[in-house]
């Protein structure tokens, strides 16, 4: 059966306390049909869980109004999860054949967040560093220029929209984090370049830059004093970035937004520090 309505397609949302997961979540909430593509088994469906309170009070006004939903022409979004291995580019190149056979005909969203998160690469073995690298960049930065062009055959003219989910580390770096940082400050190339080749298709790219995000799922276990690092007062939830990520998808809020990078960080990486 064919997807009706918009659709989003999300890589990394099988982590329940994920930044890819928030964005299914809230993006199905407003109307958005989703495919999320992860390398581990999704080990939930959409179901009434996900529905927000709001929407939840409505289905049960409706089911008292009894033939009320029967009456309702509006299509319920639908989602459709994928195992891909998104390091391997044929299996990646694939994606659009599986979307298909789910019914997708048409996508309005990519949000390119799956990647590898640990961002230290430290080991005396030159191999070990070799191998370390090469995985970053093929799943934080070469996965997400693959699978948007895979997917731009089905993205709607004129209104579709391409994330990418990048890090402030790609503005600033600790020690022995060059693959990642190397990767993350790729992708912001990758989306200024993207927005000037898709333009005459008006379709938009822009760049999310996630700080310190708790997803961790344990948030008891971060401190006062790193909550009170952030200018906002507290670490960021994955909720923060799906809000920001939802602004950029919707052309009526932000279709004069393209080939720019958000940083949502808490003011962190405006912070002047100096030796202790």
């Amino acid at each position: 059966m064919a997807m009706q309505g918009r659709t989003a397609v999300i890589t990394g949302t099988a982590r329940a306390a994920g930044i890819g997961q928030a964005c299914a979540k809230l993006l199905y909430n407003k109307g958005y049909n989703i495919v999320g593509i992860d390398n581990a088994e999704h080990e939930f469906a959409a179901d009434a869980a996900w529905h927000t309170a709001e929407q939840q009070a409505a289905t049960a006004a409706a089911a008292v109004a009894g033939s009320a939903v029967a009456k309702s022409d509006k299509p319920q979004p639908r989602c459709a999860w994928l195992k891909v291995d998104l390091s391997q580019p044929d299996l990646i190149l694939s994606v659009p054949e599986q979307m298909q056979q789910l019914g997708v005909k048409s996508v309005n969203v990519l949000v390119n967040n799956a990647g590898i998160s640990n961002p230290y690469m430290q080991s005396d073995s030159l191999a070990e560093r070799a191998a370390l690298w090469q995985g970053y960049i093929a799943t934080n930065l070469t996965a997400p220029f693959l699978l948007s062009e895979a997917v731009l055959p089905l993205m709607v003219q004129g209104e579709g929209s391409i994330i990418h989910v990048s890090s402030t580390r790609a503005l600033q770096s600790e020690r022995h984090s060059e693959g990642y940082a190397a990767a993350k400050a790729g992708l912001l190339g990758l989306t200024h370049a993207q927005a000037a080749s898709l333009a005459p298709k008006r379709i938009r790219v822009n760049a999310v830059l996630p700080g310190w995000i708790d997803t961790s799922g344990t948030p008891e276990d971060i401190t006062q004093e790193q909550h009170e690092w952030q200018w906002t007062g507290s670490v960021g939830s994955p909720a923060d970035i799906a809000e920001l990520v939802l602004f950029l998808a919707d052309p009526a809020k932000s279709g004069f937004i393209t080939g720019q990078h958000f940083v949502a960080d808490g003011g962190v990486t405006k912070r002047m520090t100096y030796p202790e």
